[in-house]
C-alpha cells in the first residue's frame, strides 16, 4: 500500500449535510448509492436512513473524547467510504460527523465505494471492500496517518463468530450487530478512535514538521 492517496483518484466527496440530502433524495426515488440498484438494497438504504437520523439526534460524545479533540494539534483530512446501504455506516458516520464538528482542524469528507474503486482497493479488509473504511490523511499532502473500520472491534467479534455456523444467514448476522450498536451506543468506537486520533495527531506533526523542512 502507499503511503498516500493520489488526490487526483477522489471521483466525488460530500460532507455530511451533502451526503444525507443526496441519500434523502434518492429514497425519494426509490434508488440507493452504489452500481446494483435492487428492491432490496433500496429498502436498506431507506431503513439506515431512518437509523443515520436517529442516531444523529440522539447520539452522546464522551467528555474524554471531547477534550482529546479540543487538544489535537495538527490539521487532519479524514476521508469516510461508505455505501447508503451498508448498515455499518449510520452506526458509525453521525459519531465520525460530531466528533469532526468539535474541530476546525478536522475536515471530513464522504466518498461512494463503486466510485473510487482505486482508493477502496488500497484498504481491504481480508481482501473484501468492506466499509465504512475512515482514512485520516495529512490535509496538504495527503500522506496516510493512519485508518479504522470497517467496524468496532465488539461488532467484528460477534460477525466472526457467527460465521463459523453455517445455520446463521446474513440477514440474522446483520440483526445481531445491529442488537450489539443499539446496547453499546457509541463507547467503543469513541474509544477506539481516541487511540487512533493520539496517534495520528503525532504522525501528523512529524509529517509537518518533515514538509516544513524540505521547504526550507
Amino acid at each position: 500500500m502507499s503511503n498516500r492517496i493520489d488526490a487526483a483518484l477522489l471521483k466525488r466527496t460530500f460532507t455530511f449535510n451533502q451526503y444525507y440530502h443526496f441519500v434523502e433524495g434518492l429514497i425519494k426515488e426509490g434508488k440507493t448509492t452504489g452500481v446494483n440498484q435492487s428492491e432490496r438494497l433500496a429498502n436498506y438504504t431507506k431503513l439506515n436512513f431512518q437509523r443515520l437520523k436517529r442516531i444523529s439526534r440522539n447520539l452522546k460524545l464522551t467528555p474524554e473524547i471531547k477534550r482529546l479533540i479540543y487538544e489535537i494539534e495538527s490539521e487532519m483530512l479524514w476521508i469516510v467510504i461508505v455505501e447508503a446501504w451498508c448498515g455499518d455506516v449510520p452506526q458509525n458516520l453521525p459519531y465520525f460527523y460530531r466528533i469532526s464538528e468539535l474541530s476546525d482542524r478536522i475536515n471530513l469528507q464522504i466518498i461512494l465505494r463503486d466510485e473510487n474503486h482505486e482508493i477502496m482497493d488500497q484498504f481491504l479488509t481480508n481482501g473484501t471492500r468492506s466499509i465504512p473504511k475512515m482514512i485520516c490523511l495529512h490535509p496538504q499532502t495527503y500522506e496516510i496517518a493512519g485508518t479504522w473500520g470497517p467496524r468496532p472491534a465488539g461488532a467484528k467479534e460477534i460477525v466472526q463468530e457467527l460465521l463459523r455456523d453455517p445455520s446463521i444467514t446474513k440477514d440474522m448476522r446483520n440483526e445481531a450487530v445491529q442488537r450489539w450498536y443499539l446496547d453499546n451506543e457509541g463507547k467503543q468506537l469513541q474509544k477506539e478512535l481516541m487511540k487512533l486520533i493520539r496517534t495520528w495527531d503525532v504522525r501528523l506533526s512529524h509529517l509537518s514538521i518533515q514538509k516544513l523542512t524540505e521547504v526550507d
